[in-house]
C-alpha cells in the first residue's frame, strides 16, 4: 500500500535511503525530509510518498510537488525515487507509479515528470531495469537533465533552505 511519509515516518525511512546512499546521514536525510512533508498550500501539495508493507516496512518511496508548468499545466513532479533491487520489486515500481498516477489524478494534473537520479547502479544493471519500467508504466523518456558539482559550494558552509532544509547537494528535486 503506498500512503504519504508523516513527521513520525522519517526516521522509519531511513534505513531505506541508507541503503540506497549510504552516504546520506540520518541529519542530512532529516533535513531533507522535514521541509518536504511541511505544511503547504493544498492547492500545490508536496510531500513524500511511501510504499510500504502490512507491517509498516517501508519498501520505496519517492518525492512529490505540484508545479505550474509553462507546457503542461499542472504538473507532477516526482523526484528521489528509490526502489530498492530486492525480491517483490516489480511490485514495489507498480505501487509507486498507480501512487504518482493517483496523486496527479487528485490534483488535477495534466502531466507527470519524473526525475531520475544519476545514482543508479554503476553497473547499468539499475538503469536498464527504471528504463524498462518507465516505458512498460506507459511513459516515455523526454528531455535532458544535466548536473554540475559545484565544488567551492560543497567546501563551504552548509547553506539551509526553506524550513530549515539543506537547499545544495545532489538530487535536492
Amino acid at each position: 500500500m503506498s500512503r504519504p511519509l508523516d513527521k513520525a515516518g522519517i526516521d522509519r525511512a531511513y534505513p531505506l535511503v541508507r541503503n540506497i546512499a549510504p552516504g546520506v546521514t540520518l541529519e542530512r536525510w532529516n533535513r531533507f525530509a522535514r521541509p518536504q512533508i511541511s505544511a503547504r498550500s493544498a492547492k500545490w501539495p508536496r510531500g513524500l510518498m511511501t510504499v510500504q508493507n502490512a507491517a509498516g516496512y517501508i519498501l520505496g518511496l519517492f518525492g512529490f510537488e505540484v508545479r505550474d508548468d509553462l507546457r503542461n499545466s499542472r504538473t507532477l513532479c516526482i523526484h528521489n525515487i528509490i526502489v530498492p533491487n530486492v525480491p517483490g520489486r516489480d511490485t514495489i515500481w507498480a505501487t509507486l507509479v498507480d501512487a504518482a498516477e493517483t496523486l496527479a489524478e487528485g490534483s488535477r494534473c495534466q502531466a507527470i515528470r519524473a526525475e531520475l537520479a544519476d545514482d543508479l547502479d554503476p553497473s547499468d544493471t539499475d538503469r536498464a531495469w527504471i528504463v524498462a519500467r518507465i516505458e512498460k508504466s506507459g511513459y516515455a523518456l523526454d528531455g535532458i537533465r544535466a548536473f554540475k558539482r559545484m565544488p567551492k559550494a560543497l567546501a563551504g558552509p552548509d547553506i539551509s533552505g526553506p524550513g530549515g532544509g539543506a537547499s545544495g547537494g545532489k538530487g535536492g528535486g
